[in-house]
């Protein structure tokens, strides 16, 4: 059974360019603030189409430009800009012409909502727009009356980028290609633990980012992801959807803890990642991938991606001590460091609590294991006799009653058990044997 997942891996020495803006770019500015506008959030629609088609240095250029554009929106007197990409330690800065800058500072007063201002008025904003961005801008200024500052396009723009990640839209261009300052990542696909090849990651999830770092909350004066609880739902919603198709991205979820370092899912979607990266099939990826010159991945070994997941376990437990499935993959997690009754305290209290089949197959087999670890024989029998029981089709727990009785020395039983494995009705594997899915967190 072949399975597929997605590293998402980081450029660490991408040099940023100090070419100046064309004609073209600022038009792009222009057709992204449209096609915010006109996005219909959870739909692949027109535009996402538009934008989703835009080449990856396109949007790379994008990110740095719409940086920009806030920090106009932030502050329409500003002359000296910088931005700085994810995982950089410098700044660059970003030179615009006079003209261009007065275009930029007109897109501005359109996304902030303000062409009302003096300041807008002065630069004669309002006779520079076209009808869609005058639209765009009473709505953006409807926002800011009903109390959300200038969050308009942040918030749509940070949805309409999540679309198109959702939809799924990747770039087939070559690697290392380009010359934007923004950020720039590559793509390993793995199949059955071998890399299946390199390819360029689009920055839609990093334009998204990027646009939430600035949403400023209710109440508040200044930027402050961490306290605007639609910021908080779209890192646990977009980290558990990536978890669930095994796109695994790093950043993404560091982020999330950066600015929400107590949220019980994020610290278990954090968890899980890890448990993931420790198994064989990225292990083995990972060791057999050449890299390009200045791209490394985020994969440490087995044992210290234990300890991050063993950590981040610990640490969704802290935060809420009833949740169940945390307490299951922490003792599977410490099974697989060897440490068995430890692993068997935690598996019984998930077991005790699972409401969910799958959940508790799981559980049911890891402490089949544990007890086996320590001797406890007949224990580890029942045990995987109740997985068995909860999935009738499912190999998993007859290959361990095989292994357990042969262990003991009965021959006999582990030959029968075996003979059952054989028998089973011909199904689809991942219909009768939930051990596909293990990797793949419940959204």
């Amino acid at each position: 059974m072949s399975r597929c997942l997605v590293l998402v891996v980081l450029c660490l020495l991408c040099v940023p360019s100090q070419s100046s803006a064309a004609d073209p770019r600022l038009d792009r500015v222009e057709q992204w603030l449209k096609a915010v506008a006109q996005h219909e959030p959870g739909m692949d629609d027109a535009a996402t189409a538009r934008v989703g088609a835009w080449t990856n240095d396109d949007l790379r250029t994008l990110w740095v430009d719409i940086n920009v554009l806030v920090q106009l929106m932030r502050n329409p007197r500003g002359l000296g800009f910088v931005v700085k990409v994810e995982g950089q330690s410098r700044a660059t800065p970003v030179h615009f012409t006079t003209v261009q800058l007065h275009r930029m500072e007109a897109f501005a007063c359109a996304a902030a909502g303000m062409l009302t201002e003096q300041l807008c008025v002065t630069l004669k904003a309002n006779t520079e727009l076209d009808p869609e961005l005058l639209d765009l801008a009473r709505a953006a200024a409807d926002a800011r009356r009903r109390g959300d500052n200038d969050n308009y396009i942040l918030r749509r723009g940070a949805l309409l980028h999540t679309d198109i990640g959702l939809i799924g839209r990747e770039s087939n261009e070559p690697i290392g290609g380009g010359t934007s300052p923004g950020p720039q990542g590559i793509r390993l696909d793995v199949s059955d633990g071998r890399g299946m090849g390199l390819a360029q990651s689009t920055v839609h999830w990093e334009l998204a980012r990027m646009l939430l770092d600035f949403v400023i909350p209710s109440g508040e004066d200044r930027p402050a992801p961490s306290r605007d609880a639609m910021v908080r739902f779209w890192y646990r919603a977009t980290a558990a959807w990536r978890q669930a198709r095994e796109q695994h991205d790093t950043q993404h979820l560091d982020r999330a803890r950066e600015l929400f370092p107590d949220d019980a899912d994020i610290l278990f979607l954090s968890g899980c990642q890890h448990e993931t990266y420790a198994g064989s099939p990225i292990q083995n990826a990972v060791r057999s991938t050449v890299l390009p010159t200045g791209f490394k991945l985020d994969v440490d070994t087995d044992r210290a991606e234990l300890r991050l997941a063993e950590g981040f376990f610990r640490r969704a437990l802290a935060a809420r001590p009833d949740f169940a499935e945390a307490h299951l993959r922490l003792g599977h997690v410490l099974l697989l460091r060897g440490r068995a009754p430890e692993a068997a305290i935690e598996l019984q209290q998930a077991i005790g609590s699972v409401e969910d089949d799958q959940l508790l197959y799981y559980a049911e087999l890891f402490a089949g294991a544990a007890h086996e670890a320590q001797g406890q024989f007949d224990a580890a029998r029942a045990s995987y006799e109740k997985a068995a029981d909860l999935y009738p089709t499912a190999q998993s727990p007859l290959l361990a009653l095989s292994a357990l009785a042969r262990r003991r020395g009965d021959r006999a039983a582990a030959l029968r058990a075996l003979q059952e494995v054989f028998e089973l009705p011909s199904v689809d594997p991942e219909e009768g044997e939930p051990w596909w899915f293990y990797t793949v967190a419940d959204e």
